[in-house]
């Protein structure tokens, strides 16, 4: 018998959560002695705050990502910058397509390369920015807001090394093999 809290989808008979009816609780304590729970479960509430503060503007984490960056690094090479994000090279170009539609974002041709291309944020990309800075600085300090100041400074240590070491791990390939980072 199927769990009140699942449903199948008609495509492809997926399971798919459905919210819980009830606040009985649920015991997810071998899950929260994981890792990669506890920043999943960080990662969705963050989103869900997110677009709690910005529900009718076009800017989304990628977006606002993608313009600081740019922002930052003036010139710098899509690629370079879709490896950085951890975005693929693919939807990259899609995401700064969207952009320049915008006039957010100019491409150019690379004074070196050719078939490089580097990007530059356009006026309209830094008045965005700036619409939108007051409500990214408070989003940052509700993110904040349970942890002193030294525990702030160790998480953003403790995240930062912990994204340098898996950046360098070595990935396996659709083929099973291992390529190195």
């Amino acid at each position: 018998m199927m769990s009140d809290n699942l449903a199948i989808s008609a495509a492809g008979g997926r399971a798919r959560a459905r919210p819980a009816k009830t606040t009985e609780p649920i015991d997810l304590m071998s899950l929260e002695e994981l890792i990669g729970f506890n920043i999943h479960i960080l990662d969705l509430l963050m989103y869900q705050l997110f677009y709690e503060r910005f529900p009718k503007r076009s800017i989304t984490p990628g977006v606002f990502s993608t313009l600081r960056a740019i922002k930052a690094n003036p010139g710098v090479r899509q690629g370079a910058l879709a490896d950085a994000l951890l975005i693929q090279r693919s939807n990259m170009t899609i995401l700064i397509n969207q952009l320049m539609r915008k006039g957010f974002v100019k491409r150019r041709r690379s004074l070196g390369d050719n078939r490089g291309v580097v990007l530059f944020l356009a006026e309209p990309g830094e008045r965005a920015l700036k619409q939108v800075q007051a409500d990214m600085v408070a989003h940052e300090k509700l993110l904040r807001a349970g942890l002193t100041a030294k525990e702030q400074e160790t998480l953003m240590a403790l995240l930062r090394k912990s994204a340098r070491f898996l950046r360098a791990a070595p990935r396996r390939t659709g083929n099973g093999r291992v390529k190195p980072a």
